[in-house]
């Protein structure tokens, strides 16, 4: 298969992750965007990777490394929102703002 078509469809999941930041308000939901964000630049990673025989190692490594600490980061900002959610009664990010101070 081409790699045209991993990139093609990588542009259509950073768009859908773009969208789904910008037009949504809930945390949870932000967060799903910038995971489809970061599953987009990883599969433009893979198949740019896989273009030189010598650089697939190298990028199935980096890529191993990146979902490692994109599962990281995932539980510590729901655990943040969980918090939140907590202290505040809500994850609307309009509402979180007006306690800023």
């Amino acid at each position: 298969m081409e790699v045209y078509y991993y990139l093609i469809l990588s542009a259509v999941l950073l768009s859908i992750g773009i969208y789904g930041i910008v037009s949504k308000r809930n945390v949870i939901r932000m967060l799903l965007s910038a995971e489809v964000i970061f599953n987009a630049a990883l599969l433009s990673l893979l198949s740019l990777a896989s273009l030189d025989s010598g650089y697939g190692p190298v990028g199935g490594a980096l890529a191993v490394i990146a979902i490692s600490l994109s599962a990281a980061e995932v539980g510590v900002i729901v655990s943040l929102a969980i918090l939140m959610f907590r202290m505040r009664g809500t994850l609307d990010t309009y509402e979180l703002r007006r306690f800023r101070g």
